[in-house]
């Protein structure tokens, strides 16, 4: 059966979503009948409904949190709502670190009793399960706040996601050990000149190099990166390393068995 990832926001760091240069509305992501929608940040509500068709939030089976900062979990609650009827009919599953739901939460703790079910992410855990998709986390980030990827398995196909934070070798083997048909990657700045815990477009170019994915997916720009042209980045990758490189924009839907297809042929 069929999945799409379809990026209801591509834009990352504090002044491109607050002045909504690029939307921040995560990744609304479709194995099969199994819908879980990845990192609704500010507007994923709006964009979700919005779409041509729109996501019906009420068909929801998850919701999943990478890590509680606002650009990645601003409408989770609303989005809990929204999926569970307005807390009326208890149903889904919320994955999450810990630090999301406890301490200076981000899920509102009335908001978490709406939910039937809620897995903490925990680092390289053993994998969970929804409707028809394993998933497992990756390696813990190394991020201001705890942050975990995530490997979908679905039909013999695996989607990675890695979320934000700074580069370390070890990121490539962990990755790299799912064998990912498809790699989405948050590249928010183009050079580091602040010394700050996310990854760059060089880092990008190591990732993609080692790690190896059938298809890499860029997504969540910074200013800097979409100065630079993330598409014009992008065929730079493909060029240096023989593998399909997509730079992700607001409304794009990727289609995983045809992509993936495509480089296969």
């Amino acid at each position: 059966m069929s999945s799409s990832i379809l990026f209801l926001g591509t834009g990352g760091a504090r002044f491109v979503v607050a002045r909504q240069i690029r939307s921040s509305g995560g990744m609304w992501m479709r194995f099969g009948q199994t819908q879980i929608h990845v990192d609704p940040g500010p507007g994923a509500l709006v964009r979700a409904l919005s779409n041509v068709p729109p996501c019906v939030p009420g068909e929801l089976d998850a919701l999943v949190l990478s890590h509680k900062h606002l650009d990645h979990s601003n409408d989770i609650n609303i989005m809990i709502e929204a999926m569970t009827h307005g807390g009326f009919r208890k149903r889904g599953t919320l994955f999450a670190p810990h630090d999301a739901m406890h301490g200076e939460p981000v899920v509102f703790p009335y908001v978490q009793e709406f939910v039937e079910r809620i897995e903490v992410l925990r680092e390289q855990s053993e994998p969970y399960r929804i409707g028809e998709v394993e998933i497992r986390s990756s390696i813990k980030h190394i991020h201001s706040v705890e942050t975990h990827g995530l490997h979908f398995r679905h039909a013999g196909r695996t989607v990675s996601y890695l979320p934000c934070g700074r580069f370390f070798e070890a990121l490539i083997e962990d990755y790299a050990s799912h064998a990912p048909d498809v790699l989405i990657m948050n590249i928010l700045r183009y050079r580091d000149s602040m010394d700050v815990d996310h990854l760059t477009f060089d880092d990008a170019r190591r990732l993609i190099g080692g790690v190896r994915p059938k298809v890499a997916v860029l997504s969540h720009f910074g200013t800097k990166m979409l100065e630079q042209n993330p598409e014009r980045l992008c065929a730079e990758l493909e060029d240096s390393h023989g593998i399909r490189v997509i730079a992700a924009r607001d409304g794009l839907l990727l289609d995983v068995e045809t992509e993936v297809a495509a480089v296969a042929g």
